[in-house]
């Protein structure tokens, strides 16, 4: 018994600290975790969205959807900037299952949302990084120009879509060829004299 007692006292110790050692390890995971997913600029944000609408999250519940998202959040518009202004309420589809997604919504929240269709409901463009929290009439962590998070009243976030939803529609002029120059209509055919 005596040799069982020497041996388990080393590991014993290394156990110790590895416990000790992993509250100071699991935030390290999660920040390398939330860094995996790929932040898209605005502009791309609005090329890929087929909705962009201020909502109001209205209810949420578990889901199990193909596998691949565990939440259906109903959410209801407070102003549509593109896509579908009928719409009065729009199921949305999150905590999908992705590596490193943690798009999810909460009842009552007010959400900057980019959404795409998933069979005939929506999900999050770009997961997390596709909605945005409103807190007053701020938005928080919206994107400048260099990609970084700032938070920006919504007027201002407003009319930075629509700008970059009139630039998707609006045809680039440059590098385009020019039409064809028009051309003569072809002449008429001669006729032969008429022999007597």
């Amino acid at each position: 018994m005596n040799d069982f007692g020497e041996m388990a006292g080393p590991y014993m110790r290394k156990l110790a600290l590895i416990i000790a050692l992993l509250p100071l390890l699991i935030p390290g995971l999660a920040q390398s975790r939330n860094n995996c997913l790929r932040v898209m600029p605005v502009n791309e944000l609005t090329r890929n969205a087929i909705l962009i609408a201020r909502v109001k999250v209205f209810r949420t519940e578990k889901a199990r959807y193909k596998g691949l998202f565990n939440q259906l959040a109903t959410l209801r518009p407070v102003d549509v900037i593109e896509g579908d202004f009928t719409l009065t309420e729009i199921n949305v589809l999150a905590r999908s299952n992705e590596r490193c997604a943690e798009d999810n919504y909460i009842k009552d929240q007010e959400m900057l949302v980019f959404l795409e269709p998933e069979d005939s409901l929506f999900h999050t463009v770009n997961f997390q990084y596709g909605q945005f929290l409103i807190v007053g009439d701020i938005v928080k962590g919206w994107r400048d120009k260099a990609n970084n998070a700032v938070d920006k009243p919504y007027a201002e976030v407003r009319q930075e879509i629509t700008d970059y939803v009139k630039a998707a529609r609006t045809p680039k002029t440059e590098g385009e060829p020019k039409p064809p120059a028009p051309q003569k209509p072809p002449a008429q055919p001669v006729k032969p004299p008429a022999i007597p």
